[in-house]
Formats: C-alpha cells, structure tokens, sequence
C-alpha cells in the first residue's frame, strides 16, 4: 500500500513575508513624513532676520534691540531684514556685486531688505536693496527718503540711531501703498490747495458784492435815428504755414539686466 501526502502552501512564510512588506512600507511613509516636515522647517527657516556687523557698528545690546525691530517686521509684513556691515568693502570696491551676491544666494528668503553699510576709510557708503514684497514697497525713491533719513546720524557716527530710523521708515513704507506716496496725498499740498481754493472763493464773493459798471456803447446811440449804412471787408493778406508730420518712433527705451533676482534699489549714499 503506497501512502500518498499533500503538503499544503507554506502558509507561516507567506504570512511573515507580508509582516515584512507592511513594516517596509510603514517606515517608507514615516521617512517620507519626516522629510516632508523637515522640508518646510527649512523653507520657514529661510526667512529670518540676519544682522553681520563686520564694521562693529553696534554693540551686543545695541544689536539685540536692532534684530527685536527686525523680528518685528519679518512677524508683520513676512520679509525678513538682513543688515550688513563692513570696513573692508567700501565705495570704491563691487560693494553692490556683493550685495546681489547676498540676494541671490540659494538660502536668501523670498521677501527681503538688504541694507549694506560700510565704514571703510575714504570709501563710506550705503545702500538700500529690496526683493520679492520689498521690490514692490520699497521702491527707488522710498529707498533714497530712508537713506536720506540715515545721513544724519551715520556721519555723526550715531550708527544705533541711524539703524533704528532704518526699521521705522521700512516699516512704515511697507505698510503702506506706494501709490499714496504722489503729492495729492500728501499733507502740505493738500493745505497749499486748500489755502489757494480758499483765496479763490473770496476773490469772488468781493468781486461779486461790488457795483458793476452797466455804461456801454449802447448808452450813447440813439436808436431810433441811428441805422447801419453799409459794410465792406478789406482783404489784405494770407499767411500759409507748413507742418512736417511727426512720424512714431518704434525705439522704446527699457532696462535689462544680468542674471540673478530682480530688486529694487536707491541711489547708493556716501557718509
């Protein structure tokens, strides 16, 4: 009698094979997960306030109060606030090179304030580049009123107060539309208009309550023994001018610009 056996699947290797595949697919998700999240903690990360202070402008306290004022925009508006300073890069040197190699780098946040202020001797110099937000806010002529406002106090080397009236006048501009920067929207002209729309309207209420002089050539004709006899028109001249028809010109003016971010930018100032 020959016995006949059936080995059936080898059940307990299937099952430990699928333990296997579920916990290689649990840990895959997980690692995708943490890279996910460490992904957007560097992406937050980017924007942040910077302050490098190679001229040694500030002291740690003074510093400390500058980046508060910083933190404080960055929290607000969403553009972070990088100062730099230096006294070996002054006036004479590629010191806007350098500040554009600053917005550019890979790292540098989205929205952004780049102030660069050097000390160096016989090249002092600073300047103003906004990106992203900023390029919008702080445009040519915001940047120029805020350096013009930092003049002051560089030159007098009250460098604390110059960089605290930098964080107060970007933070004003950036919460305001450039748009209200034109002169209707500003305070003296509007006073000007109204003291000159005032000095009209009392011109003519006087001119209107004084007597007028109702005397014309009608006064001195009799009309009922006066008639027009004839008239005759005199032909003396004609004077003909030319015209040349101005033709469009198609050349458009523009500007260009090498590679990198675009920004905006004042006119840089010496101190």
């Amino acid at each position: 009698m020959i016995n006949t056996y059936v080995y059936p699947g080898n059940t307990d290797s299937q099952s430990k094979n699928r333990s296997v595949a579920s916990r290689l697919l649990r840990q895959m998700f997980l690692l995708a997960l943490v890279l996910f999240f460490v992904f957007l903690g560097s992406q937050k990360a980017d924007a942040a306030t910077v302050i490098t202070d190679g001229a040694n402008m500030l002291t740690a306290k003074e510093s400390e109060q500058i980046r508060s004022q910083c933190e404080s925009i960055l929290t607000q508006y969403d553009t972070s606030i990088y100062i730099v300073t230096s006294d070996k890069i002054g006036k004479q040197d590629d010191f806007e090179g350098y500040m554009e190699k600053i917005g550019n780098a890979d790292d540098a946040p989205e929205n952004m304030i780049l102030l660069f202020v050097s000390t160096k001797k016989d090249g002092r110099v600073y300047q103003i580049f906004g990106y992203g937000k900023a390029e919008v806010f702080m445009t040519h002529d915001r940047c120029n009123k805020v350096m013009d406002r930092m003049q002051g106090d560089l030159k007098d080397g009250e460098y604390f107060s110059a960089l605290e009236t930098f964080c107060k006048e970007t933070r004003s501009y950036m919460g305001r539309d450039p748009k209200f920067d034109s002169l209707i929207f500003q305070a003296l002209p509007q006073l000007i208009v109204s003291l000159l729309l005032s000095i009209l309207i009392i011109f003519l209420m006087v001119r209107s309550s004084t007597g007028r002089n109702t005397t014309t050539v009608q006064t001195y004709i009799d009309q009922n023994h006066s008639r027009l006899l004839g008239r005759i028109d005199h032909f003396t001249h004609m004077t003909v001018s030319r015209v040349k028809k101005s033709r469009d010109s198609d050349n458009r003016g523009g500007s260009s610009g090498g590679g990198g971010r675009s920004h905006s930018s004042g006119d840089s100032h010496s101190f």
